[in-house]
């Protein structure tokens, strides 16, 4: 589990999972997708991506970390239900770049909203978080000296800066509320340089506008041969 996890942790006592494995890139002249969903029902059960004339294996939906990568035989495909082979979502990848991550937002009245984030794009770097809000709220934050403000349904990338001594950052997330902005979480997330995360802000059972994340792990860069 991540340094960053550990404190996101502390900060909200929720269970989070924290993905083990450092991205791979993608086989050469290839295109491939990870997926990751903001809730998979027990029930939905496993899902592949259909193509105009393939299929990918089927898999279980994760939540707490990107899917290992699925090989792309085309950039427009249909995520299934291997039961039944229902429709969850149509999907269609830009066509600059060969790694995706897809995140999928739970869609009314039934379904996924996917959300394309171009992972070999040189401007997503590590240490960068993708936020996504799920919430009622306008959700406000402080990255370091970064300032983020999020509208409800809205995404955006952001990274954190001004870190203190070149170790952590000091990090704040609150809700706009009517009587006022609420804090939400105060925490360290200390420096990672093989490490970016995606944030989901939402709204839990008892009202209150919460967030939970999810690392990804990068491939270090190759050490120069001698």
């Amino acid at each position: 589990m991540s340094l960053r996890i550990s404190a996101i942790l502390l900060a909200l006592c929720l269970p989070l999972a924290a993905q083990g494995k450092a991205t791979p890139k993608p086989a050469e002249g290839g295109v491939q997708v990870r997926l990751l969903a903001e809730q998979a029902p027990a029930e939905l059960g496993k899902v592949f991506l259909a193509f105009d004339k393939t299929k990918s294996a089927a898999i279980d939906l994760p939540v707490n970390q990107l899917s290992d990568p699925i090989a792309a035989t085309a950039r427009v495909m249909v995520l299934k239900t291997l039961d039944k082979e229902i429709t969850l979502c149509p999907i269609t990848l830009p066509e600059l770049g060969k790694s995706f991550a897809v995140v999928l937002v739970v869609a009314k009245p039934a379904g996924y909203t996917p959300i394309i984030v171009r992972t070999d794009d040189p401007t997503f770097k590590a240490g960068d978080v993708f936020f996504i809000n799920r919430s009622e709220k306008t959700v406000l934050g402080k990255l370091g000296k970064t300032p983020l403000l999020l509208n409800p349904g809205e995404s955006a990338k952001s990274h954190p800066t001004g870190a203190v001594e070149d170790t952590y950052y000091d990090i704040a997330f609150a809700s706009r509320e009517p009587g006022g902005d609420k804090l939400i979480s105060s925490s360290r997330w200390p420096i990672d340089k093989l490490l970016r995360s995606y944030v989901f802000f939402f709204t839990n059972a008892q009202g209150r506008t919460t967030f939970r994340a999810v690392d990804e792990y990068l491939i270090p860069p190759a050490k120069p041969t001698p």
